[in-house]
C-alpha cells in the first residue's frame, strides 16, 4: 500500500528534516591561547652586539596582535586564554590600555574572550585598576564557573588563580560534563608536573578524563604539547618565545568543532622573533673551512624554518674531529668567526646568542692519552678533573671573587653566569677543561 501525502504536508516534513539537520550539525571554530605575558622583555638581548633590542622590545604585544588578527580573519566564535595574560605587575597603565584596545577589536567583530588568571596574573596588583572589557569574561578564583553559549551548544567551565602560588587541585572541583553540548575545561595548571615549570594547581590526566569534557584548554607550560586526543587535552605553549629556553615556533591552537566533537586542532605560529638551538655536526672534518661550511648549512636550514622572522640563535658544535683543539684553544676567536659568518648570511636578522663547543678530539687526543709521557699524564689529569664544584680545590674562592667584581644583575636567572645553578658551574668547568686541552694540543702540534 502506498501512502500519498498532500504536497503541503510533504513539504513541511522535508523542511522539518532540513531544520533538524542544521540543528544537529553546528560548526564553529575557536582559538585556544595561553601564556601571553604581555610586555615581558625578551631577556638577554642587550648582550648581543648590534641586536636591535628596541625594535623588538614589544614582541609579545605584536604576537598578541597577530592572534587577534587571526581570530578576526577566521571569524572564530570565541577566544580562550588559559592564564598568564600578564607578566606580573605592569610598569605603567599602557599594558592594560593595550589589552583593552585589542579586546575592542574583537568586540567590534562580536568575538567574546574567556580567560582564567594564572600565577603571573594573580601577582599583578594593578589588574583591578582598569575595567574589564565588555566582551571579556574572567572566571572566578573562588569557585568553578560555567558559561553556556546556547547558540553553539557549548559549556565553558573555568576557574582562576586567586594567589600566585596555588597548590590545590583545581580540576577536582570542576563539574561533570553537561549532556548534549560541547564541554570545555579552561585551566592553568602544571598537570602532573613538567620540567622547568613550577608545580601549580597540580592534577592528573585521570582527573581531567573523569569530567567527560571534549576539550581541555590548558596553560602554564610554555612548550606546545598534545597531552591527549581522546579527549583533547592541550597546552598551546606561549605565543612568543622570550629567551633561549623557549625555542621553536610559538603560537596558539585553532580548533574546529562539528556536531559536538573536535574535528581539527591546528597550531598557528604567532611569534615575531624565533629563538633557535642550532646543532652543527662536525664529525670527521679535517680543516676549519669545512667546519664553517657545515655551520653555514645548518644556519641556512634554521632560517628557512623561521619563515622570514628575525632569529636569535645558539649554535652548538658537536661530534669528533682531529681539529677539535683549534676552536677549543681560543673560544672567543672562534665565536667571533661564527658571528661574522652569521652577519654575512642574514645581516641584522640573525643574532648569535651563544656558541657552544661540545666537539671532542679524535685520534690525536687518544694517542696522547695512551702515551705515558709527562704531557700525556698532564692531559689525563685535566680531563679527569671532577665536574663537582665541591671537589675542585679553590673554586669556591674564585667564584666569591667573581661575585665581588661583577655587578649582581649579571648573575640573574637568565644569565649565562647564573652561578646559583650547579649546571652553570659544571658547564664552566667543562669549557675550561676543553680550552686548556685545546691550547696544550695546539702548542704541542706546533713543535
Amino acid at each position: 500500500m502506498v501512502l500519498i501525502l498532500p504536497y503541503n504536508k510533504y513539504l513541511d516534513i522535508v523542511l522539518l528534516m532540513f531544520y533538524n539537520g542544521l540543528q544537529g550539525g553546528v560548526m564553529f571554530t575557536f582559538i585556544h591561547g595561553a601564556d601571553v605575558h604581555l610586555d615581558s622583555p625578551l631577556r638577554g638581548l642587550s648582550r648581543y652586539e648590534s641586536a636591535p633590542a628596541e625594535s623588538i622590545r614589544d614582541a609579545c604585544r605584536r604576537a598578541f596582535e597577530n592572534m587577534v588578527e587571526l581570530a578576526i580573519e577566521e571569524k572564530v566564535a570565541f577566544v580562550l586564554l588559559a592564564g598568564d595574560l600578564y607578566d606580573g605587575d605592569w610598569k605603567d597603565y599602557s599594558t592594560g590600555i593595550f589589552l583593552s584596545q585589542q579586546m575592542g577589536r574583537l568586540g567590534r567583530h562580536n568575538i567574546p574572550v574567556f580567560t582564567v588568571l594564572g600565577n603571573h596574573d594573580a601577582s599583578n596588583r594593578m589588574t583591578k585598576a582598569l575595567d574589564i572589557p565588555a566582551n571579556m569574561k574572567i572566571f572566578s578564583s573562588r569557585k568553578v564557573e560555567t558559561v553556556k553559549l546556547d547558540d553553539l551548544s557549548v559549556a565553558i567551565h573555568g576557574r582562576s588563580f586567586g594567589t600566585q602560588h596555588v597548590d590545590e587541585n583545581l580540576a577536582a572541583g570542576f563539574p561533570f560534563a553537561d549532556k548534549g553540548v560541547f564541554n570545555i575545561g579552561l585551566l592553568h595548571t602544571s598537570l602532573n608536573g613538567r620540567e622547568g615549570h613550577a608545580a601549580y594547581a597540580p592534577c592528573t590526566i585521570d582527573d581531567l578524563y573523569s569530567k567527560g569534557y571534549q576539550y581541555w584548554a590548558l596553560g602554564h607550560i610554555h612548550k606546545e604539547e598534545f597531552v591527549s586526543k581522546s579527549p583533547w587535552i592541550v597546552f598551546p605553549g606561549c605565543i612568543q618565545g622570550r629567551h633561549i629556553r623557549e625555542t621553536g615556533a610559538k603560537g596558539c591552537m585553532l580548533v574546529s568543532v562539528e556536531d559536538n566533537a573536535v574535528k581539527k586542532v591546528e597550531k598557528i605560529p604567532l611569534d615575531v622573533l624565533r629563538w633557535v638551538l642550532c646543532p652543527v655536526d662536525v664529525t670527521d672534518v679535517v680543516e676549519m673551512r669545512e667546519m664553517l661550511e657545515r655551520a653555514r648549512k645548518a644556519i641556512d636550514k634554521e632560517l628557512v624554518l623561521a619563515e622570514g622572522r628575525p632569529v636569535s640563535m645558539r649554535i652548538r658544535f658537536e661530534g669528533a674531529t682531529r681539529i677539535s683543539d683549534e676552536p677549543a684553544a681560543y673560544p672567543e676567536q672562534f665565536e667571533q668567526q661564527i658571528k661574522a659568518l652569521a652577519a654575512e648570511i642574514a645581516g641584522d636578522d640573525l643574532w648569535i646568542e651563544r656558541v657552544e663547543n661540545a666537539v671532542t678530539g679524535k685520534l690525536d687526543l687518544d694517542s696522547m692519552l695512551s702515551d705515558n709521557s709527562a704531557f700525556g699524564q698532564l692531559l689525563k689529569e685535566i680531563l679527569s678533573t671532577s665536574g663537582d664544584s665541591d671537589e675542585v680545590i679553590g673554586l669556591g674562592e674564585v667564584i666569591a671573587d667573581i661575585r665581588r667584581k661583577v655587578p649582581s644583575e649579571a648573575f640573574g636567572a637568565d644569565s649565562l653566569l647564573n652561578l646559583n645553578e650547579n649546571q652553570t658551574i659544571e658547564r664552566l668547568l667543562e669549557e675550561a677543561k676543553q680550552m686548556l686541552v685545546g691550547r696544550l694540543l695546539t702548542v704541542d702540534s706546533a713543535k
